[in-house]
């Protein structure tokens, strides 16, 4: 908590380095509460919260995002991606394809405006 603060005085001295300075000292270090571990040489990205973390608080079941992790294991759990194969791709391709030129062959163009 402490660098957020010491950062929020450098962006309101309008000091450009220092502002740079404590947002690279903030990226190199744990986003783990109470953890001071550096991250500059490994980091562990949450795509969860977005958080970098070393490689104890890695796991987003240790750093506090489990739920989300379970959530998204359900959703891929119960709506599976399906993939098409490549014949299937092309025959909705072609279907697509004739939907279309049907619909453009029954637009109609505008008549002359009437006054």
């Amino acid at each position: 908590m402490q660098n957020k603060a010491d950062l929020s005085k450098a962006v309101h001295s309008k000091n450009i380095d220092e502002v740079l300075e404590k947002v690279t000292e903030i990226d190199y270090r744990c986003s783990f509460d109470k953890c001071k571990n550096r991250t500059h040489n490994f980091a562990i990205d949450c795509k969860f919260c977005k958080g970098r973390f070393c490689t104890s608080h890695g796991l987003p079941e240790i750093h506090g995002c489990g739920e989300a992790v379970k959530k998204d294991e359900r959703k891929k759990m119960l709506h599976p991606e399906v993939k098409l194969s490549k014949e299937k791709h092309s025959q909705a391709q072609t279907k697509l394809n004739m939907k279309l030129k049907q619909m453009q062959l029954e637009r109609k163009p505008k008549g002359p405006k009437k006054k």
